[in-house]
């Protein structure tokens, strides 16, 4: 069924199918008896409301605030001194029939402060620092032909489209984590996560276009680039693994190998998706991405982006599949920087 949120005073509920629909209800009482809010490690003297924006949220006597969200789909772009960033729980994949559910939780502090980061190559660059997120989601298997329910995400806000040409360096310093439960791990257990079969990846996405204005559609533009920073599971598999590797590139010490293929968007019957997939799980990455992009340009044929044209959406976040029992992809650092 679609989820709605409901918000009142001193309480957040949200009626939801599958075994996470007593998420929100645990939250709120966790309020009442003082403990911390779902999603996070700790704290304490929180108490609840509601913010303008339709989500919960609960703050401590700081600056401090912590929001949930459990809609379908919810654009949230918290105040920042520096690059914006847009949160969404981006529920695509759900329908009448999906069974579970997903809840997307960030805390701010004030504005979102920029810092500053030496590269190995000794370089500086101005970088915006993303608040921190984390989502808790659990959904059955869905069909075959439709596997992915949702891509919790933070997108790059106010510095796109531009000209894949103009660029010069497309940095990224992440840490990210999975754990089974509803608060965030400290780190991956994989193991644990093999023991629910869970089916996700942690992954950038970004969509290309010859068109400035379709390079900002998701569902238009022609191309769909993703980096891969986690494969799990069978089913969560890029577009044209069967076809094998095109070519490979390393990283930072990273071995990522390009898979291509083509999907069927609405009135698109041929997006291109290229997916360079991590050889192994990678939580922490601080490097230039911007060589995966400038590869593709010495590959031939029409399934390749070209140097002319535009970047018009950049996102980072986790495709969530299925699982049996809870999980929660949290990201307690990210900040992305475009040079141009």
């Amino acid at each position: 069924m679609a989820l709605r949120l409901l918000v009142n005073t001193g309480l957040l509920a949200i009626p939801i199918g599958g075994s996470i629909g007593t998420l929100l209800g645990i939250d709120a009482h966790r309020s009442a008896t003082g403990q911390a809010p779902l999603f996070t490690s700790g704290g304490s003297n929180t108490s609840t409301g509601g913010d303008s924006t339709g989500g919960g949220s609960r703050s401590s006597g700081s600056a401090t605030k912590n929001s949930v969200y459990c809609e379908t789909s919810w654009g949230i772009s918290p105040p920042s001194d520096g690059l914006l960033y847009t949160l969404n729980p981006n529920q695509w994949g759900v329908t009448d029939s999906s069974s579970g559910a997903l809840c997307m939780n960030f805390a701010t502090n004030g504005k979102v402060r920029a810092k500053i980061t030496t590269f190995k190559n000794e370089t500086y660059s101005t970088k915006t620092t993303a608040p921190e997120f984390s989502v808790t989601w659990q959904y059955d298997p869905g069909p075959e032909t439709a596997p992915v329910h949702a891509y919790p995400n933070i997108m790059v806000d106010d510095v796109l489209p531009v000209e894949l040409g103009n660029m010069s360096q497309v940095n990224i310093d992440v840490h990210w984590t999975y754990g089974v439960g509803n608060t965030a791990a400290s780190s991956t257990d994989i193991s644990a996560l093999t023991a629910e079969d869970l089916q996700t990846n942690v992954a950038i996405d970004m969509f290309f276009d010859t068109d400035k204005a379709i390079a900002q559609n998701s569902t238009q533009a022609k191309y769909e680039v993703m980096v891969w920073f986690l494969e799990f599971g069978a089913s969560a598999q890029p577009i044209g693994l069967n076809d094998g590797v095109v070519t490979t590139r390393t990283l930072n010490g990273v071995l990522f190998k390009l898979y291509t293929g083509t999907k069927t968007v609405t009135g698109n019957p041929t997006q291109n998706v290229l997916s360079w997939v991590a050889s192994e799980p990678q939580e922490t990455f601080t490097g230039d991405i911007y060589p995966l992009i400038t590869d593709l340009y010495t590959l031939t044929g029409d399934v390749y982006p070209s140097a002319s044209d535009y970047m018009g959406i950049f996102q980072f976040g986790s495709e969530a599949f299925s699982v049996n029992n809870n999980v929660t992809f949290s990201v307690p650092k990210l900040s992305i920087d475009i040079q141009t």
